[in-house]
Formats: structure tokens, C-alpha cells, sequence
């Protein structure tokens, strides 16, 4: 079976969803009592562009791996997993500092594959002086990928400088090492965006520069065939700033890379552990068809 989809610069969607430019407002929303703000530094907003067409070739994915995910799920024990992965980031009172004993603000978790998953907005950050608020549940989401899937995962710890918008810093050195001794083929870099914005998950590829087509098709198909329709790239995040841990990992470690926002709708297993669970399969399905 083949699926077709539609890619413009501006957006990415199935065919019959269509394509709707524009983006709102930066707002922050309350989601577990935190505070949690869309990002500032990529919002861009993109002219219409003639569509190009994808195809997937169906019969050669796998899904084993997405298939326990969906039976965690039915029998319960993903949302304990996934309140238990989140309590190392939202520790000290709920106030998403990290885990500020810890000996380094970045942790890595081998696993195997060519796959990375990054999550530099898991605790509070400091951006430009000024503390920003937690991106949460991206956490918790790139341990359960890397538990289902064994991906590399490197992830923040505790509240410190902003690896998506610091030129240098530990965290990109760390990316560095991991993807030059693990023989990384692809970076998912998971990020969370505000409640007003109008897409389920919005892909930055810096207008089709930092991935191939081939990745962008996968991911966006994984998502619509669990009912997630408002996928776009370069929506509104292209990931286009240099300092952004997607573009810096294609243009200075020559390796491709994504920035994944993800809705708050898709972040709030407290209200709706479904949608956080048909995020998560999304990405578990795309993880282990990637490499």
C-alpha cells in the first residue's frame, strides 16, 4: 500500500487536511501548576509555496515496538511509567527545577540504533538572563522512546543555560561526542509549544535543509495513521537559528536533525493520557522505521 502526502515550505499535511498558513500569539498556559511559554527565537511566518508529493511504502515498516506501547497503554501501565519518568524534572515542589544536586546539567542514556532523541527544555532554562519555564512532559517522553525503541537519549537535568539558543555550551559538546563515538545518523530534538498554537506538532527543518524528505514523510505518516492531522514544517518553528540544537547538529556535525514542537494538547496526560500516548506511539513508530 502507498499513502500520499502533500509538502510545501510552509507546511506539511496529508493531502485532504490542507494547509493553513499564519501563527498566533506567543501566551503562556498552565499545565500542572508550570508555566509554559512557545519559544521565541524561530517563530517565523511562511508564504505559500507549490506542494510536493511523498510516498510511503507501507509494507516495509515494523511497529513491535509501537505494539507495546499500545498494550502499556490498555493495560495501565504507561501513565505510571510516564508520572514516574517526569518526577526527576518537576521535583522540588513541582517548580520543574531538575535535579540541582546532580553532578552536570546533561545526562546521556546509550542505547542503540543511529537514532538520538535530545530534550534540552525538560526543567526551567535560563534564556538571555531571564528564566523560562519548563517544556514539560518532553522528558518523560524522550526516556519512554529511548525504553521502547533503545535510542540514545540526551536530556537536561536541571535549570540552567538554554541549549537551543546558547552559542557553544556543554550541552552541544555532549551532542557532539555522542554523535561522533555512536556513528548518529539522525537527531529528534523534542520541544513543547503553547496552547494557542495552531498545529498538533510542527517540524523545523530549516525549509528542508537539516533532514531529507524521505524522514519528514515517515514521521508525518506515523502521526496521521494515530489520528495526529495538523502536522506542518516550518509552520512556525524552521529551527532556522543557528544556535538551535537542530541546526547546529546539521551544519557543524554534518548529521541530519529535526525540531519537533509538540502541542500542550499532546502534553497533559493529567487531562488526557490518550493524546500523550498517541504522541508517544507516533514517535516510537517513526524511531524504529528511521534508522
Amino acid at each position: 500500500m502507498k499513502l500520499r502526502f502533500i509538502l510545501s515550505a510552509g507546511c506539511f499535511a496529508v493531502l485532504a487536511a490542507g494547509c493553513e498558513m499564519g501563527t498566533g500569539p506567543d501566551e503562556t498556559v498552565i499545565i500542572d501548576g508550570v508555566e509554559e511559554e512557545s519559544p521565541e527565537e524561530n517563530t517565523v511566518v511562511e508564504e505559500e509555496s507549490e506542494p510536493v508529493s511523498f510516498e510511503v511504502e507501507e509494507e516495509d515498516l515494523t511497529s513491535d515496538a509501537a505494539e507495546k506501547v499500545r498494550a502499556d497503554f490498555e493495560n495501565g501501565n504507561l501513565e505510571q511509567k510516564l508520572f514516574e519518568y517526569e518526577k526527576r524534572f518537576s521535583r522540588n515542589d513541582g517548580s520543574y527545577l531538575g535535579d540541582t544536586e546532580a553532578d552536570s546539567q546533561e545526562a546521556f542514556i546509550e542505547g542503540s540504533g543511529p537514532v538520538l532523541v535530545s530534550a534540552p527544555h525538560t526543567t526551567s532554562h535560563i534564556r538571555d538572563g531571564e528564566q523560562r519555564p519548563a517544556e514539560i512532559y518532553t522528558g518523560s517522553m524522550a526516556l519512554l522512546v529511548h525504553k521502547y525503541t533503545d535510542a540514545h537519549v540526551l536530556y537536561n537535568v536541571y535549570e540552567g543555560e538554554d541549549a537551543n539558543s546558547v552559542a557553544g555550551g556543554t550541552y552541544k559538546e555532549e551532542l557532539g561526542r555522542i554523535v561522533e563515538e555512536y556513528d548518529i545518523e539522525l537527531v529528534l530534538d523534542l520541544h513543547g509549544a503553547g496552547r494557542s498554537r495552531e498545529f498538533d506538532l510542527d517540524i523545523g527543518t530549516n525549509y528542508g535543509e537539516t533532514v531529507s524528505e524521505e524522514q519528514v514523510e515517515l514521521l508525518t505518516y506515523s502521526l496521521n495513521e494515530r489520528g495526529i492531522g495538523e502536522v506542518y514544517e516550518n509552520h512556525t518553528f524552521a529551527a532556522s537559528q543557528p544556535n538551535t540544537i537542530t541546526n547546529y547538529t546539521w551544519n557543524e556535525l554534518d548529521t541530519e536533525a529535526m525540531q519537533l514542537e509538540i502541542h500542550s494538547d499532546y502534553r497533559n496526560p493529567r487531562e488526557d493520557v490518550e493524546s500523550y500516548y498517541r504522541m508517544l506511539e507516533s514517535l516510537v513508530f517513526f524511531v524504529e522505521n528511521a534508522g
